[in-house]
């Protein structure tokens, strides 16, 4: 008992120990690149893209704020943030943030009116996408998120984050915790190019009962679906039965009915070559009477004929 009870023991120490050393540390590389650095990449996007779920993101109305204070204002000589970002070289968002963080968000909100094409704009500047390319990775990845966030609810942070790497393929997952649902971020990256992902999605995550509760839909619907194609086929083969037998009675039909019209055509002749006989007989019987008597056919009729 005790030798099964220390090899369990061992058994589960080592299984613990290999799971241990599987898992990746910021500090580790793939492909060239930390995991700290995929990490931050595509947290970047989810919250970029998050921002966006309870309206307009905050960089964006202090951006369109710090213009506004930029054009009231004499000094500045009609420059815009990407003018004073140009000269110092360093992000428009960060220049707008200086400028405006004396300013509560309530009073920069009343102050400027953001409309979508500025939000597409600023997802466009800040993720480098390429929104007028609907079929680019960065237009699908933001058009998904647009869908799948609707129902998602408010943001409130990144739940989990993991990594791994399968061949030459690098697979980034992250998972945003939202009020009502939360949502998954895959990237996938190339070990011969990491610096791009090569694939972008997002999905809504469902819990292990609605994912049970689905599964038993499309269980019950495909036998359905096999149940109505076994009554369709039924149903031919019934009908391959029916057929010759509906074909065999129309040839019947069809047979008995040239049957019987020669017949009923025949009788009528027959009795119209009776009667021309029966004349002819009389005729000659009158004659013969006439020639005999030497009286007139006028002067007697012959009413009947009896044959013996």
């Amino acid at each position: 008992m005790k030798k099964k009870l220390t090899l369990l023991l061992c058994t589960l120490a080592l299984a613990l120990g290999v799971t241990s050393c599987g898992e990746l540390k910021n500090s580790d590389e793939l492909a060239g690149r930390k995991v700290s650095s995929y990490r931050a990449e595509i947290t970047n996007y989810m919250e970029t893209l998050a921002g966006t779920t309870d309206g307009t993101p905050e960089d964006l109305i202090r951006y369109e704020f710090a213009n506004y204070l930029l054009s009231i204002t004499p000094q500045a000589g009609g420059m815009t943030v990407d003018d004073l970002a140009g000269m110092y070289g360093i992000d428009p968002y960060v220049v707008a943030e200086q400028f405006t963080r004396d300013y509560e968000l309530d009073e920069m909100e009343k102050a400027v009116d953001v409309d979508a094409n500025a939000v597409d704009e600023y997802i466009s500047t800040k993720l480098g996408f390429d929104l007028s390319d609907e079929k680019s990775t960065g237009a699908t990845l933001y058009n998904d998120f647009k869908d799948c966030s609707s129902k998602a609810g408010k943001y409130k942070g990144i739940k989990d984050y993991n990594i791994e790497k399968s061949g030459k393929t690098i697979t980034s997952t992250i998972v945003g915790d939202f009020s009502k649902r939360d949502l998954k971020m895959t990237f996938v990256y190339s070990t011969l190019d990491s610096s791009v992902p090569t694939a972008m999605n997002v999905e809504p995550v469902y819990t292990l009962g609605e994912i049970m509760k689905k599964a038993a839909l499309n269980t019950v619907m495909g036998i359905l679906i096999v149940f109505a194609m076994l009554v369709v086929m039924s149903a031919v083969i019934k009908g391959f039965e029916i057929i010759p037998k509906i074909e065999k009675k129309l040839k019947e039909s069809k047979e008995t009915a040239e049957d019987v019209r020669p017949v009923a055509a025949a009788v009528p002749v027959s009795s119209s070559n009776n009667e021309t006989d029966d004349l002819q007989l009389v005729a000659v019987i009158a004659a013969a009477i006439a020639a005999s008597t030497g009286a007139s056919t006028d002067s007697f009729v012959v009413r009947s004929i009896k044959k013996r």
